[in-house]
């Protein structure tokens, strides 16, 4: 082989490489570091996703590894203003830092090609979401207020969204019979972090 043909093939290789990589990238979104935000703690016992998503089907495993990847973001987003609000400083402006965060994620959430069969788990998240959304903004003008915490979790979105993560939860169960415990729990300690009950 000419040297002038093997640069060429050294370098239409290095070009693959290339395209290829925003396609890993986008295949595995879920952070390497799931530490929760300083201040806070996540209120059940949270784990990464496994490497891999064992007893995942590799037709969902992109689509799961994203969409927790986001619920992770929007659990994250939430213990921040939790913590403001349990303690009255900052609320207006972590509101609205909450509002951009999970803005965000529900627009690249509704844009996820979804596999077959997932349809529901997807409007269950979003739905749920949506719905925290709501309460969070009721939740900063009630203690604007002076509206205690009990006032606050008795917002009803709050537990309409927690009844949408519950079927999510289900869904996955439902999917996945024959998964590992692994997977199963951290799979389930991530909705039960983005719960509020």
């Amino acid at each position: 082989m000419s040297e002038r043909r093997g640069r060429a093939l050294r370098g239409g290789a290095a070009l693959l490489v290339l395209l290829m990589a925003p396609l890993a990238t986008a295949q595995d979104d879920y952070p390497a570091d799931i530490t929760p935000p300083p201040g806070t703690r996540y209120p059940c016992a949270l784990t990464a996703l496994p490497q891999g998503l064992p007893g995942i089907p590799e037709t969902d495993r992109a689509f799961i590894n994203r969409s927790y990847a986001r619920i992770l973001k929007a659990t994250q987003a939430k213990l921040v203003l939790l913590n403001a609000l349990e303690q009255q400083r900052e609320m207006r402006a972590r509101l609205l830092r909450y509002l951009e965060t999970t803005e965000g994620l529900l627009a690249r959430q509704r844009t996820e090609e979804v596999p077959a069969g997932l349809e529901p788990f997807q409007q269950d998240v979003l739905g749920a979401l949506e719905l925290q959304r709501t309460f969070f903004s009721k939740a900063e003008a009630e203690r604007e207020r002076d509206g205690s915490m009990d006032d606050v979790y008795r917002i009803p979105e709050g537990r309409l969204a927690s009844s949408r993560l519950i079927a999510a939860w289900g869904r996955m169960r439902a999917r996945y019979p024959g998964w590992p415990s692994e997977t199963r729990e951290s799979i389930y300690h991530h909705l039960c972090a983005l719960d509020l009950f």
